[in-house]
């Protein structure tokens, strides 16, 4: 093949035409990160009609574990789950700061409070990782962004180590027995800095780094020429630019082993892998790089094997910055539309029925849905004849100071 075409070129032109080549690969590459290239991939159009698909779950199929409740594992309001396992329940007090492990029959494992000022404690929980193959669990200290402490299942400490030079740590996962994928926030400074791993971290923000002791592994082959804000949204206004705060800023979900990353800078929605690539599952239109008074956000709620359930966060800008300055609650100038993408025929509908529980910062099996039912919400129910079935019977058992009830929905299926 080579051959013939030496035969028809001459060497110049065949340095031209290879040029020629680059030139566009490296345009096409460009127009990638903004979403242009939208006959690849599926194109998730805010704006279209999409029709409609009905599903359900079957009732039958959810398990219901009530959480133990000791004096040392209470579950405040604003507890939430973390890890879900065939054999673990872990959950933290944000505010409070508490650790609580329960089994999966729901009976207390651990419990533990480190929150402090000493060099083995921590401040915050906000980033928080449970390693149940190593029964470790990491927590990145969000006041202290470069620090990470390690404990034991029990609140031993462990160890701590710093993450790399230049990090600015925002958001920290599990991706495997060794390894850790942290995410570098946005930091507005960055470009005027000289601090040139800084810059790096800030261009291509995810990192894979060593649990043993912060090391960095490699990097997410995901670059940003242009970096949005993670916390705010630039709106033109009366020939000014506003910033305001959006209320939602996480955006990267584990299903199984495998990651939903749908970040503000990028219009491509990708699926990263245990072997380390990325792959695109979707673009989105109109851009995040659009400057209209509709701006909308990609979250990841769901993930079976077929399908892909997303969230359109939509923020009505003249109508935000109208209701902040009045001081009044902004919730009503948000829409969030329901999506789903069949993962097989790249096709895009608006689902009847109810959603699977979203994950949020939750790491729970594969096709695996996992909410949180207050016990005084049950008993309020009981009381009132609304409950029959299996939740009933668990309702039955409870006080309304108990701990919460993990709703468990295994092997989610849809077709």
């Amino acid at each position: 093949m080579f051959n013939k075409i030496e035969n028809r070129y001459s060497s110049r032109q065949l340095k031209v035409v290879c040029l020629g080549l680059l030139f566009v690969s490296i345009c096409l590459s460009s127009c990638f990160n903004k979403g242009e290239r939208q006959g690849l991939y599926p194109v998730l159009d805010f704006n279209e009609n999409y029709p409609e698909r009905e599903f359900s779950l079957d009732d039958a199929g959810w398990d219901y574990i009530p959480l133990e409740t000791t004096p040392e594992a209470l579950a405040d309001r604003d507890f939430n789950l973390r890890y879900v396992s065939d054999s673990r329940i872990v959950g933290i007090n944000r505010s409070r700061g508490d650790v609580l492990i329960f089994g999966r029959d729901g009976k207390v494992i651990s419990s533990f409070n480190n929150r402090g000022s000493s060099g083995i404690d921590y401040q915050s929980l906000r980033l928080f990782v449970y390693d149940e193959v190593n029964k470790e669990i990491f927590i990145a200290d969000a006041l202290s962004l470069n620090r990470c402490v390690v404990y034991s299942e029990d609140g031993q400490f462990l160890r701590q180590f710093y993450f790399p030079e230049g990090s600015w740590i925002g958001d920290l996962y599990n991706f495997n027995d060794t390894t850790l994928l942290a995410y570098n926030g946005f930091r507005p400074a960055s470009s005027d800095s000289d601090d040139e791993a800084l810059k790096t971290n800030q261009k291509t923000p995810y990192v894979f780094i060593s649990k043993k002791d912060g090391s960095f592994i490699s990097r997410v082959d995901l670059s940003f020429p242009e970096r949005l804000s993670d916390a705010y949204v630039e709106f033109p206004l009366e020939n000014t630019m506003r910033q305001i705060r959006i209320g939602y800023s996480h955006r990267r979900e584990k299903y199984d082993d495998e990651f939903v990353i749908a970040d503000f800078s990028s219009d491509t929605i990708y699926l990263l892998t245990q072997d380390k690539n990325l792959k695109p599952l979707f673009v989105r239109k109109p851009s995040v790089f659009s400057r209209t008074q509709f701006h909308t956000i990609v979250l990841p709620h769901f993930k079976t094997d077929k399908h892909l359930f997303i969230y359109a966060l939509t923020y009505n800008m003249p109508r935000v910055v109208e209701l902040t300055e009045r001081g009044e609650n902004t919730s009503e100038a948000m829409e969030m539309p329901e999506f789903v993408l069949d993962l097989q025929t790249g096709e895009f509908f608006k689902p009847k029925g109810k959603f699977p529980a979203g994950r949020r910062y939750l790491e729970a099996p594969a096709n695996t849905s996992v909410e949180l039912i207050g016990a005084d919400w049950l008993v309020e129910r009981l009381k009132a004849g609304r409950l029959d079935g299996k939740l009933k019977q668990v309702a039955e058992t409870l006080k309304e100071e108990d701990n919460p009830v993990v709703q468990i929905y295994d092997n989610v299926k849809i077709d």
